[in-house]
């Protein structure tokens, strides 16, 4: 269910315990060539809606489609809230979920550039709302990064922004926003071995990277090797593994909050 198209007593029947709220991020920011700038945002709805239509029990809120994104703003089209702004937008959204009764909201970003505020929010708000709600926070493709590893074609570096994965992804969900013709192909030097750019990569360092010095495009990796029905492949799996996380997470303990 879509949370925007329900009405007040709609939403007032659901039952507060047993119902996961979902509330996708994303990102308003350059994808290369060949992308829409709204690719993060829309993936993380498409994926949310899809998994809560297979979880049941779950409803959708609408995107607030802006995200952290200070290191694509070298490019034309790219907006940014400052991680504050982000962060505060986010407490608020939360908070008047929980302050009408809802005790399961389940953060789902598709934007790296948001990885770090939203461990922050799990941390903040499961201690504001200690006793009353139980908040996570998840970015859906390193929740499915085993899954995807094994569909991907691209070598380690060939998918990290408008890449074989989200090409592929958005050639599912809305082929007629993908202008293939004009990708282009870059394996970027992170600089250093203990770097990398990769979407399925991790790395112990945090460290700043600006996009406009990782690639003259804005697209890291190898868009080239995206198609539709691997895109399928890619959504059917990453909305399976969100499915599944979904389903738990509707078990988890409340702890009674300490008098």
């Amino acid at each position: 269910m879509r949370f925007e198209e329900l009405t007040s007593p709609e939403v007032d029947l659901l039952d507060r315990d047993a119902t996961v709220l979902v509330l996708p991020l994303g990102s308003v920011e350059q994808h290369g060539r060949h992308m829409p700038l709204g690719t993060d945002t829309m993936l993380a709805h498409a994926v949310s809606l899809a998994a809560a239509d297979q979880a049941g029990d779950a409803v959708v809120l609408p995107p607030p489609w802006y995200g952290f994104s200070a290191h694509h703003m070298r490019f034309a089209g790219s907006v940014t809230l400052r991680a504050e702004t982000l962060m505060a937008m986010i407490e608020d959204i939360v908070g008047s979920l929980v302050q009408h009764g809802f005790r399961r909201i389940l953060i789902v970003n598709g934007h790296g550039g948001n990885g770090g505020v939203i461990d922050v929010l799990a941390s903040t708000l499961g201690h504001r709302h200690y006793g009353r709600a139980r908040i996570a926070a998840l970015t859906y493709f390193q929740l499915a990064r085993a899954a995807i590893a094994t569909l991907r074609q691209s070598e380690p570096g060939g998918m990290g922004h408008a890449c074989e994965f989200e090409t592929a992804m958005v050639q599912h969900i809305r082929p007629e926003l993908v202008k293939i013709e004009r990708a282009a192909t870059t394996y970027p030097d992170p600089g250093s071995r203990y770097l990398t750019t990769d979407l399925l990569g991790g790395s112990a360092i945090r460290t700043y990277h600006d996009f406009g010095d990782l690639s003259p495009t804005g697209t890291l990796g190898d868009p080239s090797l995206a198609t539709p029905e691997k895109g399928k492949a890619f959504f059917d799996a990453v909305a399976g593994e969100l499915a599944a996380f979904i389903g738990d997470f509707r078990g988890w303990s409340i702890p009674e909050q300490a008098p």
